[in-house]
């Protein structure tokens, strides 16, 4: 049923944008004759004339996204839905294209760091399918199930503390609902585990305080595999908000050579992105000030391999890095034996 809905719906829109495309070539101006075809000049007048008459072009596809939500619940390649309007990146179902040896990279980074003095403390985020399994219409593999267990016991192996944070994000409203990322709460729950598992840790103390400032309107980072556009009021995926938060402290930190930092953040965008506020938790949870070095969009190897090759140029080291690695960039498959 839903495969003949889909290719009578395909069909239909196939066929409005023939219709439009007949008439823009039945209306453009083939100009001087002595260049025709070959010059490209009948080409460029239909292209123009397609987009003058296609004003609707960018409403059609969102008319089609908005047909095969409201039928199929169906995104775009790229996000996976779940139930109850939930997005979940399709990362998060294959293994990463680019990613490399964790046990190598832990023993690489661990080696480097320790020769200064550095205490490494690998903190992986567990897919946010994994946290919200319940809300998802398949499952995955096995080797996925027992992926993040493998990589804690990865770091066990390198001689360095595991931090759990299963326990941390089982919660509802852990991560957010159309959005890769966690959620603030869940941001404030995983600091709160991290500077709980490194309390042992020597840090020189300062005054820190969050608030919680209200809330805002959120478009999380998937709705773009649902681009339903002017037809999002009325068949979603429902709008959705996020709680703000500020942090201030007592003692400005400022940048390495202006003052002394003794915790640095080397991640990835649940790091760096200032809607989830992980840096001003970790602060708040660590009653310390945190040197935050994380980026967006280069995954968790490129910011520590930056990290790593700067740190000689820095007037004071920190005593603790913590690296915050999704699970998604790391392999199900055992890349040695």
């Amino acid at each position: 049923m839903n495969a003949s809905l889909d290719s009578l719906c395909t069909l239909g829109i196939a066929t409005f944008i023939a219709g439009l495309s007949v008439a823009a070539f039945s209306l453009t101006d083939t100009g001087d004759p002595s260049k025709g075809w070959a010059s490209g000049t009948y080409q460029r007048g239909y292209e123009d004339r397609f987009e003058s008459s296609v004003p609707a072009h960018k409403s059609a596809v969102a008319l089609w996204s908005a047909a095969k939500w409201v039928l199929f619940q169906e995104p775009a390649t790229g996000a996976v839905a779940g139930r109850g309007g939930w997005l979940f990146t399709a990362e998060e179902f294959i293994e990463p294209r680019d990613t490399r040896d964790f046990a190598q990279e832990l023993t690489r980074v661990s080696n480097a760091l320790a020769a200064d003095g550095i205490a490494l403390v690998p903190v992986i985020v567990p897919d946010k399918v994994r946290m919200h399994a319940h809300r998802l219409k398949r499952g995955r593999s096995e080797a996925f199930t027992l992926r993040y267990d493998g990589a804690l016991n990865q770091i066990r192996d390198a001689g360095l503390g595991a931090i759990d944070l299963r326990q941390a994000l089982g919660f509802a409203d852990s991560f957010m609902r159309t959005d890769t990322h966690w959620s603030p709460k869940g941001a404030q729950q995983s600091a709160t585990a991290i500077a709980k598992a490194i309390s042992h840790t020597n840090l020189p103390k300062t005054g820190v305080k969050t608030i919680h400032t209200g809330t805002k309107a959120f478009d999380g980072d998937l709705l773009s595999f649902v681009a339903t556009g002017p037809y999002r009021d009325l068949v979603g995926p429902a709008s959705e908000y996020i709680e703000t938060f500020e942090t201030s402290m007592a003692s400005a930190g400022g940048l390495f050579g202006d003052a002394d930092i003794s915790v640095v953040l080397v991640g990835t965008s649940f790091s760096a992105k200032s809607d989830f506020h992980f840096e001003g938790f970790l602060k708040q949870a660590l009653q310390a000030d945190v040197l935050n070095l994380s980026r967006v969009g280069q995954g968790p190897f490129v910011p520590m391999d930056a990290f790593l090759k700067e740190r000689a140029t820095l007037s004071s080291l920190p005593s603790v890095v913590i690296w915050e690695i999704p699970e998604r960039f790391l392999t199900s498959r055992r890349q040695r034996p």
